[in-house]
């Protein structure tokens, strides 16, 4: 199967469109969708799959973390460095869950990918990121946990 380059995605020729998608359309693709499709292991392959599109995409600094984040419209990163391995990050209105009722699941996989892919390109060491709040489980904000190793 052929990879492509972030180059050759980016030619959109949609003049009346324009390049934006309606949210609705992205949550049910990634909501159902893929979860359908992949049942339990959707997590781990969002996951893996955002981790890929961070580490491709790359930031040079917190500074551009964040503004990658939301240019991307991900959401807005607010980031606490607790030390020099270990930071948290709260994301203020998910792409995925932002306005999400009450479930108690956390499924933010994709955008923890991104956090960490996008992270190890800022620190030159790889990143675990770790969901641990999220809209569905009663916040306002998603919040990530991220170890460097």
């Amino acid at each position: 199967m052929k990879e492509y380059s972030i180059d050759e995605l980016k030619n959109i020729v949609r003049p009346t469109l324009g390049e934006d998608v309606p949210l609705l359309l992205f949550r049910i693709l990634r909501i159902i969708g893929i979860r359908s499709l992949l049942g339990e292991t959707s997590g781990a392959t969002l996951y893996m799959m955002g981790k890929n599109v961070g580490t491709m995409l790359g930031a040079a600094d917190l500074d551009d973390f964040k503004r990658k984040i939301e240019d991307l419209k991900v959401g807005i990163a607010e980031v606490e460095v607790i030390d020099e391995d270990h930071m948290i990050v709260k994301l203020y209105e998910c792409i995925t869950c932002a306005g999400f009722g009450y479930t108690g699941e956390m499924f933010c996989d994709m955008e923890s990918g991104i956090i960490a892919g996008l992270l190890e390109t800022v620190f030159k060491k790889k990143a675990k990121s770790t969901q641990t709040k999220s809209w569905s489980a009663g916040y306002n904000y998603c919040e990530f946990e991220i170890y460097l190793y």
